[in-house]
């Protein structure tokens, strides 16, 4: 486990699963509540973390529904009751379609419940005084969403360290991806982004040594 903090912005990253996807804890120190970023696995260390941290309302936001992003979701649900799932409607039918979200990469055949929460672009998910804004970025699936603080943002499976998330998948499209990144995400001041797999990296870095992010370039490949 990694943590990362900004002011009192706390992110703790655990690399989970048999293609070494990010889970991420998100919370304010003290607050009472707390965010659960792409629950990818069957995690015992993540749920006595979030019992020993006692918050009182967990929510599950997922990024997009491909099955290395979802395959923890009803562990976490068994362990934690009261939380809400919250996923994209483009993303909502992979939840109960293994073939749809892709689990056969896991060797698993994932299906979890519908969430209870449908987001869309601009809803807000807090932790204490910390507000994430919710953008969606097509591209590597339909509905694929990024969650933006004014410290980090979770970027899942759209924008890496010096690369992007494939578009080849069902529900993908090139030039949907890099105009979602440039627009929503290069577009904001420098802060540290956290994506579903991969290092930890930052806006400013991106512009400058993201390969992909060049239109001439990515359609060269």
């Amino acid at each position: 486990m990694k943590t990362f903090k900004a002011n009192s912005l706390v992110a703790e990253r655990y690399i989970v699963g048999p293609i070494d996807e990010n889970t991420y804890l998100v919370y304010e120190e003290n607050a009472k509540e707390a965010l659960l970023i792409d629950p990818g696995s069957k995690s015992k260390e993540i749920v006595t973390r979030i019992k020993e941290l006692n918050f009182e309302k967990l929510t599950v936001f997922l990024t997009h529904g491909h099955g290395d992003h979802i395959a923890g979701v009803e562990f976490f649900r068994s362990n934690f009751p009261n939380a809400k799932v919250a996923i994209s409607i483009e993303d909502s039918s992979l939840l109960n379609d293994p073939d749809e979200n892709l689990s056969y990469y896991i060797n698993e055949s994932v299906t979890i419940r519908p969430a209870e929460i449908t987001i869309k672009e601009g809803d807000t998910f807090r932790t204490g005084s910390h507000m994430g804004i919710a953008r969606h970025v097509p591209g590597h699936t339909r509905g694929g969403m990024v969650l933006i603080f004014d410290e980090m943002v979770f970027s899942g499976d759209t924008l890496f360290c010096e690369s992007v998330g494939r578009s080849d998948f069902p529900g993908g499209n090139t030039l949907a991806l890099v105009q979602s990144i440039k627009s929503k995400i290069l577009s904001l001041s420098d802060r540290i982004i956290l994506p579903g797999h991969g290092p930890e990296t930052s806006i400013n870095r991106e512009k400058t040594n993201n390969p992909f992010l060049n239109e001439d370039a990515f359609w060269g490949m």
